[in-house]
């Protein structure tokens, strides 16, 4: 271990570094693709400077890293076969957060990463605590795309728009579905933020779908991100605008995406849903769609130590 070495996040190229990794160790047993690492980096403008951080690697290969995204919570990744920098991982996230309490979602099927949480002093959250289901189907078998008269399904392959694309984000989640409760959303994506996206790997723009409504408006939106290592797509993300909904869009938008991941030789989609009853909406379409849940998420918290 002593080749190991570790520094802060440079840019992107060290982004794509850390998707390596993901895509080298992915499996039903992974909390990260290479598509949400992607889209959760790029989606946004002028925050990197706000989100610590730091990769570990054994030569130029990336054995880990860790990501502070905000009010505490991080993301991280360490090879299993370099287990041995769990704590050295961990010992930089809480030197380099100023947050009264940590957190950091974890899957029940990685038994060893709970045990090594739970060693550090974190605690899973209750069943009251929002929570994600894992959820998966075969691209066999597609259902058929059927859409409202006059509306289309068209891909950004075709219409090759990031400010309208953007628009289109923007729209579906400023009135989130199920969460009537809620203000409404302050997206920040943009036409610049959308541009940095589709530069990203790996986005295809013929894996990005919308459907167009007979009066020109993007009314549902579906990116899937290929891991064509592994041959599976991750739905992310996924949106209806609220003036277009209880239409049929968002299945028909995410069937067009599906049918042409499947024309790529891919074998699988995956999607990440919410499983609490707080956001019911989305899981409702996709387990609607075929997928079938294979592992959920935890939260597990730590306080500060005095």
């Amino acid at each position: 271990m002593t080749t190991v070495s570790s520094r802060d996040y440079a840019g992107p190229a060290d982004l794509r570094a850390m998707q390596v990794l993901a895509q080298r160790l992915w499996s039903r047993a992974s909390y990260h693709h290479v598509g949400d690492l992607a889209w959760q980096r790029f989606e946004h403008l002028g925050r990197e400077p706000a989100w610590r951080t730091r990769i570990w690697r054994d030569g130029e290969a990336v054995v880990g890293w860790a990501w502070l995204v905000e009010a505490g919570h991080f993301y991280f990744q360490v090879d299993p076969a370099y287990s041995v920098l769990f704590d050295e991982v961990f010992d930089w996230i809480e030197a380099a957060s100023d947050a009264s309490a940590l957190s950091t979602g974890v899957l029940e099927n990685q038994p060893d990463l709970i045990a090594a949480l739970q060693r550090r002093g974190y605690q899973a959250g209750s069943d009251a605590y929002p929570f994600n289901l894992k959820t998966a189907r075969t691209l066999e078998r597609l259902p058929p795309l059927v859409l409202p008269e006059g509306y289309r399904a068209a891909s950004m392959a075709e219409l090759g728009d990031p400010d309208a694309r953007a628009l289109a984000h923007r729209n579906a989640w400023s009135r989130i579905a199920g969460r009537e409760d809620m203000p409404p959303s302050l997206s920040r994506v943009t036409g610049e933020s959308y541009r940095n996206v589709m530069a990203a790997w790996p986005y295809r723009s013929d894996l990005d779908w919308v459907i167009v409504a007979p009066d020109g408006r993007w009314a549902a939106n579906c990116c899937i991100w290929l891991d064509g290592a592994n041959q599976v797509g991750e739905l992310e993300p996924v949106g209806t605008d609220a003036d277009f909904r209880r239409l049929g869009l968002g299945r028909g938008v995410c069937i067009a995406a599906l049918q042409a991941l499947r024309e790529t030789g891919a074998d699988q989609a995956i999607v990440t849903c919410r499983g609490d009853e707080a956001y019911p909406a989305p899981r409702k379409l996709y387990f609607e769609l075929g997928f079938e849940t294979y592992t959920r998420s935890y939260v597990y918290r730590r306080k500060r130590l005095a």
